[in-house]
């Protein structure tokens, strides 16, 4: 049995990933920034109290484990508040000061892919979040989703045909892998 990471692995850990999981949550949420933040501080959290829990089997990759974490804690939180869809009145606006986070929300590229992420329908959206965020297989995906795997795919291809153009922002923002699509 290995010994747990230390505080500063998990604070490395931690500084690493926050803003690419931050902005797979805010795909997956469709640009709920509460919801996401909420669903990323979830994962640490369960992270951290996986991490001090000796009587489970370890986890090998901590990245891949936060993103299926992340994913899932965004459906469950949008299913707990009943709305899965976007709605622009409850969509989060920067507010008056400049912060960081609001700077991050500001920028070009970001906005740009959020509004593209925006109009992919709540299946699309969720099917890929599952499948190129969360890694989860296709038929796996399908299966939670209660659909066919042949309509998970076509979710999955128009999802990927929409955000086609800005494929390389969701690459940059740390959204998807660079890897994604090409299996």
């Amino acid at each position: 049995m290995t010994s747990p990471p230390t505080e500063d692995a998990f604070d490395a850990l931690f500084r690493q990933w926050y803003r690419p999981l931050l902005a797979q949550a805010m795909f997956v949420s469709g640009g709920r920034r509460t919801v996401a933040d909420d669903a990323v501080q979830e994962a640490f959290l369960q992270c951290w109290q996986r991490w001090h829990a000796p009587h489970l089997e370890p986890v090998r990759a901590w990245p891949a484990w936060l993103r299926t974490t992340v994913v899932r804690e965004v459906l469950r939180l949008q299913k707990e508040a009943g709305s899965v869809g976007f709605d622009t009145d409850t969509h989060d606006h920067a507010g008056p000061e400049l912060d960081l986070a609001s700077w991050v929300d500001a920028r070009g590229a970001y906005r740009m892919v959020l509004e593209r992420i925006v109009l992919l329908s709540d299946k699309q959206r969720e099917v890929m979040g599952r499948c190129a965020i969360a890694g989860q297989s296709l038929g796996d995906a399908a299966k939670e989703m209660h659909i066919q795997v042949a309509t998970a795919r076509v979710h999955l291809h128009r999802a990927r045909q929409a955000l086609e153009d800005v494929r390389g922002q969701l690459r940059e923002l740390g959204v998807i892998d660079a890897s994604e699509g090409r299996q």
